[in-house]
């Protein structure tokens, strides 16, 4: 089995959104809420927030899920006591009919124009993209930045990886704290390295690894 790995700072959770990993993801998800927005805040007050983080969770790994991502890498630690509001998702791809990968990014970045431009990634040049996006958090419209890197396997025709990461910057994507972020999750990407597995990862062994995430939160906040 074809997958990659990251070098993820302390405090990163790896979710995994295959079609048969829900017990861990809902697992996953109950285990961010509680350490965000834990149970000695007062009810009322918390208590929509909870909804609403659990919804916008759950939405984003139902969704990666539905696009066919594999993975889905998230902070859940905070960064000089801000929140970072980014989450990353992997994909793998295998095309069974391979299209040679330099024409391939060269149609990528004629696409994207000055918004695109070339990286070396696990072993191979790949395309970065980025673009500012706009969505609905907490009731009102917010402006984002996504970037997207699209990764040809240097060794296995048609396989590519495409990693997408968005970052949530309220009003103003050149703000000096989103720009630190995206170049946070750059540095992140810039780590990937392709690796063969002998089978997927079973829920228990994704579970143990989001336990040892979440143990080591708790470790930080006693």
């Amino acid at each position: 089995m074809i997958d990659v790995e990251l070098v993820l700072p302390a405090g990163w959770a790896v979710l995994p959104t295959a079609p048969d990993t829900e017990r861990v993801r809902k697992w996953a998800i109950d285990g961010i809420i509680g350490r965000a927005l834990p149970a000695t805040l007062p009810r009322d007050r918390a208590e929509p927030w909870r909804r609403e983080l659990r919804k916008q969770l759950t939405a984003s790994t139902d969704e990666a899920s539905r696009q066919g991502a594999r993975w889905v890498v998230m902070p859940l630690r905070e960064f000089n006591s801000t929140r970072i509001p980014g989450s990353m998702l992997i994909t793998i791809l295998e095309d069974q009919d391979p299209q040679d990968p330099e024409q391939l990014l060269a149609s990528i970045l004629d696409d994207a124009g000055p918004d695109g431009s070339c990286v070396d990634i696990g072993g191979a040049t790949a395309a970065r993209i980025s673009a500012v996006i706009h969505q609905e958090m907490y009731g009102r419209d917010t402006v984002g930045v996504r970037v997207s890197y699209y990764l040809p396997h240097p060794a296995r025709p048609g396989v590519w990886g495409l990693m997408t990461f968005s970052v949530l910057a309220g009003a103003d994507v050149d703000d000096p704290v989103v720009r630190a972020i995206v170049f946070l999750f750059d540095t992140i990407a810039a780590t990937l390295r392709w690796v063969e597995r002998d089978a997927a990862p079973t829920q228990d062994e994704v579970l143990a690894m989001v336990t040892a995430t979440v143990a080591e939160l708790e470790g930080v906040a006693s």
